[in-house]
């Protein structure tokens, strides 16, 4: 069993214990030596009160780290019903992004009250929320932090060494120290960059300019977040310096941050790659914490879509009725043509997308990707459409129909890999979504017209067929 279902089942046993002294041992029991992150999972497979109940008991220290890993909805809930006063401390005791993120998940009103709380407390705090707030939800500006090491350019590596003991316990990392230069303006202009790693094998009398890496890749408070997690992906970076749009450092962006943007946005694809309706920016919830109505209603646009589509097929197969009256054979090999044609459009686009997420594959590429998938689709179908010859001849059919089967495969399967790799890059350059050129649509596309090749092929032999 599953370690947060597990601990889900014991937090639920915890809540229904009578007695609230044997209640709080329970819990007690339950959570000892568990990780924030765990408890946020469990909290998950919990129903909403349930996990309001636990979160209340927690001590302040351990709600707020667990605030900053809960998933979306139950955070909403608990940000709608817990005590706003306790909510403000918990957003002073967690790193500036997070507590970003969980004022733009609580309710406008309740958001107002948790910051006005917040800026009795902690003024600084609250100013530094407020400035992530204005940068665009899904940009790195919205997940930078301004807790990290800065250090000047002019400091020899003792003093540098002196700089990262006296840093604030809640810095982000120190695997990264950047070195700075300010104006008189209190900007700071990034002139590069030393890992902890470099400095520890440094002499001490070096300065950190002579030992610092100038050519810093960093990137925009605008930069779309998963543009942003794919250069860490690229580089292996634990952090990666955000600019301003002047040009100064805003802060910086932990790994921790970018892999859950990649896990959000892998979902996110996967859900519309297979026909799902997401919504842009919005997490998608765990499947048990998904209500049926809502997941109804993600799915029912694309069938009603795909549903309709598929009478194409149907549409032709009526044009080409009289065909069918003629030599009744032909039927039987409908079902084979069209899931050839439309596995190797779900192959190809599946090719595509996964090129274009990762940036491999572009629009200005397109002419080069038809040609390939142009020569790939031939080869393909020339072997499918030999061995499709040999299927058809051994069932005893005449040669001419074994040789009308033969090439509908090689022109299908053409066809599909050149259609299926245009149509995601022609999305892309549209700024659609291509994920949401999702595979069963590609594939009700490739059996329509993959009918309609079988059978212009079928009619242009039908004479020699009778």
């Amino acid at each position: 069993m599953p370690e947060n279902v597990h601990l889900a089942e014991q937090l639920r046993a915890a809540l229904r214990t009578p007695g609230r002294g044997g209640g709080d041992l329970a819990l007690t029991a339950a959570t000892q030596g568990m990780r924030s992150e765990d408890i946020a999972e469990a909290l998950r497979d919990l129903t909403n009160p349930e996990a309001l109940a636990v979160f209340n008991w927690l001590d302040n220290a351990e709600a707020a780290e667990v605030l900053g890993d809960l998933e979306p909805d139950t955070a909403r809930y608990i940000l709608a019903n817990a005590p706003p006063a306790r909510i403000a401390d918990l957003l002073d005791r967690l790193p500036m992004d997070d507590a970003a993120w969980v004022v733009s998940e609580a309710e406008p009103a309740r958001a107002a009250i948790f910051m006005a709380q917040l800026q009795q407390r902690a003024p600084e705090d609250a100013e530094e929320v407020r400035e992530l707030l204005t940068y665009e939800e899904g940009t790195a500006g919205r997940l930078m932090t301004d807790s990290f090491v800065r250090l000047a350019p002019d400091l020899s590596v003792v003093e540098a060494f002196a700089d990262v003991r006296r840093a604030d316990a809640e810095v982000e990392t120190l695997s990264d120290l950047y070195v700075v230069e300010t104006d008189g303006k209190n900007n700071e202009t990034l002139v590069g960059v030393i890992s902890l790693r470099e400095l520890v094998r440094a002499r001490d009398e070096q300065r950190i300019a002579d030992i610092m890496t100038r050519d810093v890749i960093s990137v925009s408070v605008d930069t779309d977040q998963e543009e942003m997690a794919r250069q860490f992906a690229k580089y292996d970076f634990m952090a990666m310096p955000v600019l301003d749009r002047e040009g100064f450092l805003a802060g910086i962006v932990t790994v921790d941050d970018a892999l859950d943007v990649l896990t959000e946005e892998q979902t996110e694809d996967q859900l519309r790659f297979a026909g799902v309706s997401v919504e842009p920016g919005a997490t998608p919830t765990p499947y048990f914490s998904t209500p049926l109505l809502q997941v109804v209603k993600s799915r029912l646009g694309w069938l009603v879509l795909l549903f309709a589509a598929s009478q194409l097929s149907g549409e032709v197969l009526a044009a080409h009725d009289a065909d069918f009256a003629k030599v009744a054979a032909l039927t039987i090999f409908i079902p084979l043509l069209i899931g050839t044609g439309g596995n190797t459009g779900a192959q190809t686009v599946s090719t595509i997308i996964r090129g274009i997420s990762l940036g491999e594959v572009r629009f200005k590429d397109i002419f080069r990707v038809l040609g390939r998938e142009l020569l790939g689709g031939l080869l393909l179908g020339s072997l499918l459409a030999l061995i499709g010859f040999g299927l058809v001849s051994l069932r005893g059919f005449e040669s001419q129909l074994a040789m009308v089967v033969a090439l509908s495969i090689l022109a299908i399967c053409t066809w599909a890999n050149v259609i299926s790799a245009a149509i995601p890059l022609v999305a892309q350059k549209f700024k659609v979504d291509p994920a949401l050129i999702s595979a069963p649509l590609i594939t009700t596309l490739v059996d329509a017209t993959g009918l309609a090749i079988y059978l212009g092929i079928a009619k242009l032999l039908i004479t020699a067929l009778r």
